[in-house]
């Protein structure tokens, strides 16, 4: 009898730094870096040779065609379980609001679901990004988190 008071004590204690647990780490509405591709856009329908200065969810058809355009196209290969990529999402989005990224296009890569990107790029972990101009790429890098740093490589596709 006492062994199992011990066991229902001991579940009962699991289940309640679970749920503590959840309440720190997951991600709250009013969290800014929580879900890096909705914060970063307004997750509008994109069309091809679409708007500028903006983030989109990553499509494989259009991020094609604004390569084939020769568009400044920026790339964050993003996981919503990454501290980097969640100290990287204000960052890039304050950025392409700057009038010099205007014309840039950026998408944001699901880490977990878009293999195909991945392997195609040879993206080996999340917090990457990207630059492609003129339908190449120009640079990369990984874990970058400081502004400076996040703007010195999205400057190189300019």
């Amino acid at each position: 009898m006492q062994s199992r008071m011990y066991l229902l004590a001991g579940l009962g204690a699991g289940a309640a730094m679970i749920a503590a647990a959840l309440l720190v780490f997951a991600p709250s509405g009013s969290d800014p870096t929580a879900g890096a591709a909705t914060k970063l856009t307004a997750a509008a329908t994109r069309q091809v040779g679409g708007e500028g200065g903006q983030w989109y969810e990553y499509e494989p058809a259009f991020f094609a065609e604004d390569l084939k355009l020769g568009r400044t196209v920026l790339v964050a290969v993003h996981a919503d379980w990454c501290i980097d990529c969640r100290a990287q999402s204000p960052i890039m989005s304050r950025l392409m609001l700057e009038p010099e990224f205007k014309d840039a296009v950026g998408y944001i890569v699901d880490f977990d679901h878009q293999r195909k990107f991945l392997a195609e790029h040879k993206v080996p972990t999340q917090s990457t990004l990207l630059v492609f101009k003129d339908g190449h790429e120009v640079t990369r890098a990984v874990a970058i988190t400081s502004d400076l740093a996040i703007r010195a490589l999205f400057e190189q596709g300019l």
